[in-house]
């Protein structure tokens, strides 16, 4: 269970992975309460939890899509303070690490202090989602000064531990990481299916594999369902494509980790496994890399 924050009170939810943390929040809402979600996880992710039709989300993406909005700070920012200005509810953020690979951190970190400045007055209720490893510990720590740790049940083998909210100090960090070690899956190229192996079960067993390494492959499950093979391969075939330059991205990220830029290769892994900008991903790592 997540705990929810007091009305006008924005709260730093802590967690391994925001998808797993978000489909917790799901089963908490209250139907008759007002909701705004603001997230990178793209509408598919959220329709598996959430009636869509039922609330107002934004998908921070840079893809054309009428449920997108701009990932900058400033869009972010004006939609939170004019939906707070009147009725009352609650607001999902996550996706900061990608504000902050685009805008800096320290714009984040302002971001952060002018909403919880905007809703101190309001009857909403706002959770900033971020997972551990995406930030480092003494961003991690700015943003909790400004948005309390939020308490959360994990579990930590076979035992339950409780993250408790704690307003005046630094929260500590490494024993967070300690109860929830983020588990990074190597990823690896399997061998293409030629179209004369490709079936409804190499398909299936394909998915399952890129599942195994952590990829969302959500894209290509469609294609089990398609009465057409030759189609259900072609989308194959492009899944496999960016299922190929995910692996070289990451290799490439272990380079940047050696070159002490940790907390970036976090993020952009964490992206890089749900196939989404990988383009710009890469422009982005060259650019780290040549400097």
């Amino acid at each position: 269970m997540i705990e929810i924050p007091e009305k006008g009170r924005v709260g730093t939810l802590i967690s391994q992975s925001v998808k797993h943390s978000f489909g917790d929040f799901s089963g908490q809402i209250n139907d008759s309460e007002n909701l705004m979600i603001i997230t990178r996880l793209s509408p598919r992710r959220l329709i598996r939890h959430i009636d869509l039709n039922e609330v107002d989300f934004r998908w921070l993406s840079v893809e054309e899509s009428v449920h997108s909005i701009d990932p900058s700070l400033e869009h972010v920012n004006h939609l939170v303070n004019s939906t707070i200005l009147q009725n009352k509810g609650l607001i999902w953020i996550d996706g900061l690490e990608y504000l902050a690979d685009r805008q800096g951190f320290d714009a984040v970190h302002s971001f952060v202090r002018n909403i919880v400045d905007s809703a101190g007055n309001t009857q909403w209720k706002i959770i900033i989602a971020i997972e551990i490893g995406t930030f480092n510990e003494i961003e991690v720590a700015q943003i909790v000064r400004e948005a309390a740790q939020i308490k959360v049940i994990v579990e930590n083998n076979e035992s339950e531990v409780e993250l408790t909210e704690n307003n005046n100090d630094m929260p500590d960090i490494d024993e967070t990481k300690k109860v929830k070690k983020i588990k990074v899956t190597g990823l690896k190229l399997l061998t293409k299916i030629s179209r004369e192996g490709f079936s409804q079960k190499t398909l299936r067993e394909r998915i399952m594999q890129w599942r195994n390494m952590n990829l969302d492959v959500s894209i290509l499950e469609p294609a089990l369902n398609f009465q057409d093979q030759d189609d259900a391969y072609k989308l194959y075939s492009e899944v496999e494509e960016l299922v190929r330059i995910a692996v070289e991205l990451d290799t490439r990220l272990d380079i940047l980790k050696d070159r002490g830029e940790t907390a970036k290769a976090y993020a952009y892994r964490y992206r890089i496994r749900q196939l989404t900008g990988l383009d710009e991903i890469s422009r982005v790592v060259d650019t780290l890399l040549s400097d």
